[in-house]
C-alpha cells in the first residue's frame, strides 16, 4: 500500500523484556533486539494506563542498548464498539521516551461495551470484521510512521460465523493485511495450538498464510488444560514449533527477527540458563535460513 513505512531490515533474535531475568540476558552479544509490553511498564490510574517513570527507566537501563519493538496486549483492536481508549495515549508517551522499530497487537478483541471481559476472543471470518480491523491498523501505522504487525492468536471455539471468500483465521488475517498495508507477527506457537486442538496439519497451513507480510515470529511453549493444548507461554519450545520455524523462515523474506516467549511468572522457574539455550536455538535456526 502506498504510503505504507518502510521495515526494518532483519535483525536476528529477541526476549520480551522481563524485570526478573537477570540483566545479563539482554547483552548485545546474545540478542539482537528487545520486545517490550509496554503495559508492564505501566499502573492502573483513573484514566488506564499510565506510563511509570521508575519502570520505563530500568527497562531502558538494561536493555536500552539494544533496538526496541513493543508487543501490546490490550489494545483490543477487534471491539465492536471501539478499541481500549487508553492504551493508544499510552503508546504515543512510550514512543516519545523511547522510540520502537516496529509494533505489534493481537488480532482479538477483549472488551466489550467497553469493558474488559478477562479472555481474549477471536473475530469472526467475514469481511465486516477483516474491514473494521483494517481500518483500524491504517490508521496506527500512520500514526507511527512505523510498522505495524498483528498476531494470530491461539483460540479454542469452533464454527465461527464465516463468509466464504473469508473462510478462516488464516483468510481473515490476509485480508486485514492486505487491506491495511500492515504485516502479521507470525506465532508459531499459536498456530501449534490451534493445530492440535481443531485437528488440522500446520505445516501445511502455512500455504494459507501469505509469508511476505510476515514481520517478525513468536515461538514458546505451553502446557495441557481441561482438555485442551494452551499457549502458556509456561517452559521450552516443542519440536513440532521448531520445525515450523525451519520451514518459515526460508519462506518469510522480510522477518525482522524471532522472539522466545515466556511469561514473567514462569521465567524464574525456566531459569537463565535455559532461557538462553531457546536463544540460541532460535539463533541458528535463523543463521542457517539467512
Amino acid at each position: 500500500m502506498a504510503g505504507a513505512p518502510e521495515w526494518p531490515a532483519p535483525l536476528g533474535v529477541g526476549l520480551p523484556w522481563n524485570p526478573e531475568l537477570p540483566a545479563e540476558l539482554y547483552a548485545a552479544d546474545l540478542l539482537d533486539f528487545v520486545e517490550i509490553t509496554p503495559e508492564q511498564l505501566c499502573r492502573q490510574g483513573p484514566d488506564g494506563f499510565v506510563l511509570e517513570p521508575a519502570l520505563l527507566e530500568r527497562a531502558m537501563r538494561v536493555a536500552g542498548h539494544l533496538p526496541m519493538a513493543v508487543h501490546g496486549v490490550e489494545l483490543s483492536i477487534g471491539s465492536a464498539d471501539g478499541m481500549n481508549p487508553h492504551y493508544l495515549p499510552m503508546l504515543d508517551a512510550l514512543h516519545a521516551a523511547w522510540p520502537f522499530r516496529w509494533h505489534s497487537e493481537h488480532l482479538h478483541f477483549q472488551m466489550v461495551d467497553g469493558a474488559e471481559i478477562g479472555v481474549p476472543l477471536p473475530l469472526p471470518p467475514t469481511r465486516e470484521a477483516a474491514a473494521l480491523v483494517a481500518d483500524r491498523a491504517w490508521g496506527i501505522q500512520a500514526r507511527y510512521g512505523a510498522p505495524f504487525l498483528l498476531e494470530n492468536g491461539a483460540h479454542y471455539l469452533r464454527d465461527l460465523p464465516a463468509d466464504p471468500d473469508v473462510m478462516d483465521e488464516f483468510g481473515l488475517m490476509n485480508a486485514v493485511t492486505a487491506g491495511a498495508g500492515c504485516g502479521q507477527l507470525l506465532d508459531l506457537h499459536n498456530l501449534h495450538c490451534n493445530a492440535v486442538n481443531h485437528g488440522f496439519d500446520a505445516l501445511q497451513a502455512l500455504d494459507r498464510i501469505a509469508l511476505d507480510r510476515v514481520g517478525e515470529i513468536h515461538v514458546a511453549g505451553g502446557s495441557w488444560a481441561e482438555g485442551f493444548y494452551t499457549d502458556a507461554h509456561d517452559g521450552a519450545v516443542p519440536e513440532p514449533v521448531w520445525d515450523l520455524l525451519e520451514a518459515v523462515l526460508s519462506r518469510a523474506p522480510r522477518a525482522i527477527g524471532v522472539v522466545f516467549e515466556v511469561l514473567d511468572r514462569h521465567a524464574a522457574r525456566l531459569g537463565p540458563d535455559v532461557i538462553a539455550r531457546q536463544v540460541e536455538r532460535a539463533r541458528a535456526a535463523w543463521r542457517r535460513a539467512r
